[in-house]
């Protein structure tokens, strides 16, 4: 069996892969555990969200550390077919001191079963209410869907975005950090005139899924768009170890950009 760990070296990563290499032992399946933590590899096996955990080529989970209770059940079902179950545990009636029958079983809980049923019946009715108005106000301003990106605020404004995902690792946050560092610091002129600006955005958030489509995004990137020019700058996960290529990266794009 062959497990991957995928990440790009953060706390967690490194957490789960060894929680991956307990979890082998504990299992007892024989199975070869790898590191991985090429950003082009991670994207290739359709990772966007790391840590992450593959058994033999496919995703097993995405975007968290898995414990190794919950690995050892994953590797049971790829080496024998059948999915791990914890067996249930009969939940005692606790409703009235004295009562020990089974909470399945339990007669005195049935008219609080009721009570609590019609209680959800009347959250969920009003919850629909809310969702529904809330879309009607918003059919009434919402722009266009159909546009591919984000039209910029003028006419020659550089838009330098940051994509990211809802669940972000320490090296995520550095890459937007040294980015916005990168164009704020040397083109603050820029900005302050209104020729340059910086946005960070969830591309997970329903109001920029668009993007993913417009810009062909499979990972946590910059991009740089122009008008209707654009490109995407993966490598700098390769250059987040060294901030000094870091910015120097980055402040080439915007360099090019603004003499278009």
């Amino acid at each position: 069996m062959h497990v991957q760990i995928l990440g790009t070296g953060c706390p967690k990563c490194k957490t789960l892969f060894a929680n991956a290499e307990a979890a082998v032992k504990a299992a007892g399946v024989e199975a070869v555990v790898e590191k991985v933590e090429d950003i082009q590899q991670i994207v290739k096996l359709g990772v966007m969200m790391t840590p992450g955990v593959v058994v033999d080529g496919k995703v097993a989970s995405s975007g968290k550390v898995l414990s190794v209770d919950e690995i050892a059940a994953l590797l049971t079902t790829a080496a024998t077919g059948v999915p791990a179950e914890a067996p249930a545990k009969p939940v005692a009636c606790a409703c009235a001191p004295g009562c020990g029958a089974a909470a399945s079983l339990c007669r005195c809980r049935a008219g609080a079963k009721k009570a609590v049923a019609l209680l959800l019946l009347g959250f969920v009715a009003a919850s629909i209410a809310v969702v529904v108005s809330r879309e009607v106000k918003a059919g009434r301003s919402a722009p266009d869907a159909g546009a591919a990106v984000e039209a910029p605020a003028a006419e020659g404004v550089l838009s330098v975005y940051y994509f990211h995902a809802t669940r972000r690792c320490q090296t995520c946050n550095k890459i937007e950090a040294l980015a916005r560092e990168a164009v704020e610091t040397t083109y603050a002129g820029e900005i302050a005139g209104g020729r340059v600006v910086f946005k960070s955005l969830n591309m997970e958030e329903p109001e920029n899924k668009r993007f993913i489509e417009a810009f062909g995004l499979v990972s946590n990137t910059v991009v740089m768009q122009k008008g209707e020019a654009f490109e995407k700058f993966d490598a700098v996960w390769d250059h987040v170890g060294d901030p000094a290529a870091f910015h120097a990266y980055i402040q080439a794009g915007v360099a090019k950009f603004l003499g278009m």
